[in-house]
């Protein structure tokens, strides 16, 4: 009788020994996880000793010292759980950050400009400036342009872009397909019976359904990164026109 039970207590106790091995193995793997900081949400806490816990808080504030010093994520920023010094070190990174998407002058909207000295602001401001102007002068975007910020002469030259862009827009709409060159090409430089297949985020790449690839001017590619895929194209030696949109874009054949 005696010999049975303490078969079965051994028996029982290899059995469970493969699953205490397993337990210490998932313990291992969740430390090593935890001890990265990056990924609180993922660490089973209840897993780790008193002294594993401390050290996995040090890991965990240090990977949120690094998002908040990088400056980018503001948000994501809890300063209310930094030192003094911390708090300096990342309100710098912070300016330093804003300063860079200001200064480009074309992310109006994410520019915090109460973060700007007063030499910073008259940059970005001017910088501001120059990319209207820049918009302004293709005539295409008429909606885009503020006309405040232009000089005369600078409304001048915005209102003649504008006429002369609605103009061209207006022959290309009333140019019937059938009287372009077929895909034989000819006098005109054009080929009809194209279409998109592809357009690329920015609207800097076009590619067509034969395999044609197509660099648009960086002053047109907000047109053509509204076009769709099986668009009908008319392809000419220096730009592309889509029938269907009743729109042109200066572009180059590149393969």
């Amino acid at each position: 009788m005696k010999l049975c039970v303490s078969v079965v207590a051994a028996l029982s106790l290899s059995l469970a020994l493969p699953v205490v091995a397993q337990s210490d193995l998932d313990k291992a793997k969740n430390l090593v996880s935890c001890l990265e900081g990056r990924h609180p949400a993922l660490c089973k806490r209840s897993w780790l000793t008193p002294q594993e816990q401390q050290k996995v808080d040090v890991a965990e504030r240090r990977e949120k010292l690094k998002v908040c010093l990088n400056g980018r994520y503001p948000t994501l920023c809890k300063k209310d759980r930094l030192s003094p010094e911390e708090l300096k070190q990342v309100q710098l990174a912070e300016r330093r950050e804003n300063l860079r998407t200001c200064i480009s002058g074309r992310y109006k909207n994410l520019c915090k400009k109460n973060l700007l000295t007063e030499p910073e602001l008259k940059q970005v401001l001017a910088a501001e400036a120059a990319e209207n102007l820049k918009t302004c002068l293709t005539g295409r975007f008429p909606s885009l342009c503020n006309h405040s910020l232009l000089t005369p002469p600078q409304f001048a030259q915005t209102q003649a872009a504008e006429k002369n862009d609605a103009a061209a827009k207006q022959q290309y709409s009333r140019r019937p397909a059938p009287r372009l060159a077929g895909r034989g090409g000819g006098a005109s430089g054009c080929e009809d019976g194209h279409w998109i297949e592809s357009v690329s985020s920015d609207g800097s790449i076009v590619k067509l359904e034969d395999g044609s690839v197509w660099e648009v001017d960086a002053g047109d590619a907000v047109d053509s990164a509204l076009w769709l895929p099986v668009s009908d194209i008319v392809a000419c030696d220096d730009k592309l026109i889509n029938t269907d949109d009743n729109e042109y874009v200066s572009a180059t054949r590149i393969r």
